[in-house]
């Protein structure tokens, strides 16, 4: 295949990763706006005594209760954004390095080693790039629309997505827009390894142990075990990623950086503090997992039917090309 057909085929595989997810995002960010709440819920506090939040049925009431319907697609913008612009690369990007690395498409261990690989290093690029866009969206999510003394962690305050990222920019620069991104990329590393590597095994797995063909339902099983897996991989540095991402700059800074807020919440707050929102992640990850997966799935047997199409148009242009100009050729020998 020529040079020109492999990065059209890659930038197929980018735009459509960077779709499946974006389009998950719609549907599971009320979720989203629950878990980040969750995670500074009670920050550095071992045991608070009285929780605004309890649990992520009682979350979804009370945010819809007090703020309205609405405040639960807070950030929506941010996440849609943020999920496209990271799974560009992350999602993207995953099956042209694995390919790269040598993957064969077994269910060996070898293979799921390769696939662990691919997914870190597609992780660190989308954590990078998509890290300003995190950072917005996940303070828009935690400011609440009621009375400051009843709200939970740091408030900014921010028109959208937009708006937050001129104001973080005018007030601290480019570096302003990165805060945070040291404890993105870990979190990003091992939740790509644990997602798409497990998807890809869970998938041969299922497929060969029930006799399943390469359809949603098996698309669907793989989806639930590699947001069992990922959640709970993920789930601490998601905490870090949240608190870094969300507290205050100058006099009111809570931590000084990635690994002194790790060591922060152990003391305040225990093993427990790590696992806050952890049902609201895989509740928000598990159908995000299913949906992005499932609708990469679609979009690519979808490209590959065009891209197939369009091969066999070209085809046909060509042969026809050709036999015109073997008759033309007929007709000159005739002549002459």
């Amino acid at each position: 295949r020529s040079m020109a057909d492999s990065i059209s085929a890659m930038a197929a595989q980018m735009v459509s990763g960077g779709a499946a997810a974006g389009a998950a995002a719609v549907f599971t960010n009320p979720l989203e706006v629950v878990k980040t709440r969750l995670q500074v819920q009670g920050e550095l506090v071992r045991c608070a005594k009285q929780l605004k939040y309890r649990g992520v049925l009682h979350s979804l009431h009370t945010i819809a209760k007090e703020e309205g319907i609405a405040a639960l697609q807070k950030g929506v913008s941010g996440g849609v954004s943020y999920q496209f612009l990271m799974n560009t690369i992350r999602i993207g990007c995953y099956p042209s390095v694995k390919k790269m690395l040598g993957d064969d498409g077994s269910a060996s261990a070898r293979n799921f080693s390769l696939q662990v690989a691919a997914a870190s290093i597609t992780g660190l690029g989308g954590a990078i790039v998509g890290s300003p866009i995190f950072l917005i969206k996940c303070r828009l999510q935690v400011a609440s629309n009621v009375s400051h003394h009843s709200s939970v962690g740091h408030q900014h305050r921010y028109k959208g997505l937009a708006d937050g990222l001129s104001q973080v920019y005018r007030s601290e620069g480019v570096r302003g827009l990165f805060r945070g991104v040291m404890a993105a990329i870990p979190r990003l590393v091992v939740g790509s390894a644990g997602q798409l590597a497990t998807y890809d095994s869970a998938k041969v797995f299922i497929m060969k142990r029930y006799d399943l063909r390469d359809g949603v339902f098996a698309h669907f099983c793989a989806g639930m075990v590699a947001g069992l897996v990922v959640t709970t991989a993920m789930n601490p540095f998601d905490v870090v990623t949240t608190r870094l991402y969300n507290q205050p700059k100058g006099e009111q800074q809570l931590y000084s950086g990635v690994w002194d807020c790790w060591k922060k919440i152990w003391k305040a707050e225990g093993m427990r503090g790590f696992s806050k929102g952890w049902f609201a992640h895989y509740a928000r990850l598990g159908p995000h997992s299913v949906l992005s997966l499932m609708f990469l799935e679609q979009i690519r047997k979808t490209t590959a039917y065009l891209e197939e199409k369009r091969a066999e148009r070209s085809s046909r242009r060509a042969n026809s090309g050709s036999y015109t100009h073997h008759l033309r050729r007929v007709d000159s020998t005739q002549l002459a």
